[in-house]
């Protein structure tokens, strides 16, 4: 019987352009770049000024680059995030084109945008425990992976809370239709990617999608827990499956920092380097 090891790739978001070339000297496989001090907000969009401080590093970046466009965190209050007024899609759209424009960014190299937006209707879902209902919102979505061309487009953790529906499938396909090529997600509105009911999730649209989306596994992922859940992942190649770290360090009182903690980035890499599909 021959024993089937496999490399599961890694990506880390990062908050500045030095963790960005730290994570790189480690082993990550591609970043997520977002602007600084934007960590507990979930990411927003960075400066142009940090990815022009990164390309001009001597240590050059030299994996591809996700430049996040999310021009705001949560509203808080109880409201719903991700939902954006005509205003902040107009400075999305030029978020995007600075980007562009600046040069910085090798749509060859595999480099991409990071985005997402809902819609969530005033009916109750029957089927989500009193929820209401929750969709890609396709007009939003649209608009922005047409300002993002010729680069690729990834919908980010907007994604969650349709993730545990019974139409995610649905709606990963409507991704697929409207132009995006990864899609990040925890596989719930709660928990992270390694809680096994999420994974679960995660593992049936790999299946359903077959490839053509690229799901990125994320959300609170560190290495414990991470084995069995890439074991189980690993059945799918690197075109359907990745997965999404931060990996920042907490300071003395549990705090979150913009940090990398690099044991436990290089304690990741290593099962993930040394995968064995279950």
């Amino acid at each position: 019987m021959v024993l089937t090891i496999r490399k599961v790739h890694l990506e880390v978001a990062v908050f500045s352009a030095e963790t960005a070339l730290k994570a790189q000297a480690l082993g990550a496989s591609r970043i997520e770049l977002n602007a600084r001090g934007s960590y507990g907000e979930g990411g927003l969009t960075p400066t142009l000024e940090e990815l022009k401080k990164l390309r001009a590093h001597p240590r050059k970046l030299t994996i591809p680059v996700h430049v996040m466009i999310r021009p705001r965190g949560p509203l808080g209050g109880g409201k719903p995030d991700f939902i954006y007024s005509a205003k902040e899609l107009a400075q999305m759209v030029i978020s995007i084109c600075e980007f562009k424009e600046s040069g910085l960014m090798n749509a060859a190299d595999g480099d991409r945008f990071v985005f997402g937006a809902i819609q969530e209707f005033d009916n109750i879902d029957p089927q989500m425990d009193g929820l209401r209902r929750t969709e890609v919102d396709g007009t939003i979505c649209k608009a922005l992976v047409e300002t993002a061309k010729p680069f690729g487009s990834v919908f980010h953790r907007a994604f969650d809370p349709i993730a545990a529906t019974p139409y995610a499938v649905r709606q990963a396909e409507k991704l697929i239709d409207l132009g995006f090529q990864c899609l990040l997600t925890a596989g719930n509105r709660v928990g992270g990617c390694l809680y096994q009911d999420n994974t679960d999730k995660i593992d049936i649209l790999c299946r359903r999608i077959a490839g053509k989306l690229q799901i990125i596994a994320g959300g609170g992922v560190r290495s414990g827990g991470l084995k069995a859940a890439a074991e189980q992942l690993a059945v799918h190649d690197e075109k359907a499956l990745w997965f999404h770290t931060a990996s920042i360090q907490y300071g003395p009182n549990r705090e979150a920092t913009e940090q990398l903690d690099t044991s436990e980035l290089i304690a990741m890499l290593n099962i993930l380097g040394q995968t064995q599909p279950a």
